[in-house]
């Protein structure tokens, strides 16, 4: 079941560079972060460098009848979003509808650190940088 709160982001810029997202909340419990207008006033700029490819790793393996066969399979890197956070790789303005942040000196959404975990698992998982993506919870 779910609590009713969430967050949506989707992708407006995107060059060599820099990558661009809107993004917006929702509280279906209180009435002043319903957001039926579906507002998205907060901005998410993200460096390209901090989307990490998936390593790749091979290995011979040997059938019952003798061949062998390559395999191969991706391997999910970690991305150290709040260290790319702090050392601005990563630049968040909050939307109208946060009403949660970090306890850091920067004080970013909460729900920023959820959609940039599902983002770039996305990315790593698809290859290409999502046009959107949202958050349940």
């Amino acid at each position: 079941m779910s609590k009713g709160i969430g967050t949506n982001a989707n992708l407006i810029f995107q060059d060599d560079t820099t990558i661009i997202y809107e993004y917006g909340n929702y509280n279906l419990n209180e009435e002043d972060l319903k957001d039926n207008n579906h507002i998205y006033d907060g901005t998410i700029t993200i460096q390209r460098s901090c989307f990490l490819e998936t390593k790749i790793h091979s290995k011979l393996k040997k059938k019952r009848n003798g061949k062998k066969k390559l395999i191969t399979k991706k391997i999910i890197v970690n991305v150290d979003y709040p260290k790319m956070l702090k050392n601005g790789s990563i630049v968040v303005k909050n939307c109208s509808q946060c009403y949660k942040t970090t306890n850091d000196e920067k004080n970013v959404d909460i729900m920023v650190c959820h959609i940039l975990y599902y983002l770039f698992l996305k990315y790593q998982e698809q290859g290409e940088i999502p046009r959107n993506i949202s958050y349940n919870i």
